[in-house]
């Protein structure tokens, strides 16, 4: 088959589409996978780890084998998305586990800087503000272990499932509830960090600034 260049991502086919042509060694097919999960894979990956080479050849290496061993997959998998974010975390943690390292969180760059035509009095005056929020939002993200960030990113952006959650992670369902629930807990505790914005809110607000950082 050949998929068409113009083809809709938002299609809820379009997934299964690709993977049967890659099946059949439709390069094109491939590339357009590539293209649609790429950035979110790696946004997934920087919930694993902030080494940026890590999971860009976690990314690289899955994708080699999925092109490589395309005679052998499976005909029609409950969801690529979940096959391409399970694999994707296992090549972390086995590149993690050969090279330790200690992952600090980065500081933010000047590129979240929001696009104003204000004058330059107000530019600054925007631009200390949302580096007092984009503060704030890190000292909280920081009280939040690894696993919890990891559970709420895959619950509430990539919209996984429960259950699903539980087999990307390799935990139980109450294991990956129990995250999500102290996740949410603390973030309640902390709600005056952001002087009133929903949780979702402030989920948005840490998951946008994150990926960017």
């Amino acid at each position: 088959m050949r998929v068409d260049k113009s083809v809709n991502f938002q299609s809820p086919d379009i997934d299964q589409s690709l993977w049967q042509g890659i099946r059949a060694g439709d390069r094109e097919a491939f590339t357009l996978l590539f293209e649609k999960y790429n950035h979110t894979l790696y946004n997934y990956g920087s919930k694993l780890t902030r080494d940026s080479t890590i999971i860009e050849d976690a990314i690289q290496d899955i994708f080699i084998d999925l092109w490589r061993l395309r005679v052998n997959l499976a005909e029609h998998p409950t969801s690529v998305k979940f096959y391409l974010y399970r694999a994707l975390r296992r090549r972390i943690h086995l590149s993690v586990e050969k090279f330790p390292f200690t992952d600090e969180i980065s500081g933010f760059g000047d590129h979240l800087l929001p696009f104003t035509n204000a004058n330059s009095e107000k530019i600054i005056i925007e631009s200390e503000a949302l580096a007092e929020m984009e503060g704030r939002v890190k000292k909280m993200l920081s009280t939040l272990p690894d696993r919890q960030i990891e559970a709420i990113t895959l619950k509430y952006f990539d919209e996984f499932k429960t259950e699903e959650i539980a087999k990307i992670m390799g935990v139980s369902e109450k294991s990956v509830r129990n995250f999500i629930y102290r996740a949410l807990n603390t973030l309640r505790q902390n709600d005056y960090a952001l002087a009133g914005s929903s949780i979702l809110g402030m989920l948005t607000l840490i998951y946008s600034i994150s990926n960017q950082s």
